[in-house]
């Protein structure tokens, strides 16, 4: 009886393409599929400026409040366009880039609101990234970071159970940040 023989650069060789096999549908399995970059109403928030946004947002029947307009935000109603949220603020630098979007989900006694706003957030971007605190009661956060510095959170204060939606590009919010602050010390306010 002959039996074959695999010597020890066939078997190693052999080892590592299988090892390499295995790891490699691991790896595959892990993969998420890239995450949608954040958009409003088919604005892609990377390169939003004011003007584009004021557009989609019109012609999503989005109302500004009277007197919404501001010299670093525009405050609408957004008049049912995104099921119980009242009001949307969308913050600019002074450039007008796109650095920061508040949708207002009021609620007076229920905490369920966050729960359906986390449910919204979660079917298009996944699970979040970090969460504190109980949906049910008390004060409670929850964060997506996404690419290209941006990040979504939904949180709840409490005693007063409204929920936020935040969608914020952090390079040009630190941006306005500081052109706010600029502004501040050269009004001679104080």
């Amino acid at each position: 009886m002959v039996k074959d023989r695999v010597g020890p650069a066939r078997g190693g060789i052999a080892r590592r393409i299988v090892a390499a096999a295995v790891m490699g549908l691991l790896v595959a399995g892990m993969a998420r599929p890239p995450l949608p970059r954040p958009s409003l109403f088919g604005v892609p928030l990377q390169t939003a400026t004011r003007g584009a946004l004021t557009r989609a947002l019109s012609r999503a029947h989005l109302t500004l409040v009277p007197g919404g307009r501001h010299q670093w935000y525009d405050l609408y109603n957004v008049n049912g366009a995104l099921k119980h949220a009242s009001r949307l603020a969308v913050s600019y630098t002074h450039g007008g880039r796109f650095a920061k979007a508040v949708y207002i989900f009021p609620s007076f006694i229920s905490t369920k609101r966050f729960g359906y706003v986390l449910k919204i957030v979660r079917a298009k971007y996944g699970p979040p990234s970090h969460m504190t605190g109980e949906a049910d009661i008390g004060r409670v956060r929850a964060r997506w970071k996404l690419a290209d510095g941006f990040e979504i959170i939904v949180k709840r204060g409490w005693p007063n159970p409204t929920t936020y939606m935040v969608i914020e590009n952090h390079l040009t919010l630190q941006r306005m940040k500081a052109e706010q602050r600029k502004a501040m010390a050269n009004s001679g306010a104080f």
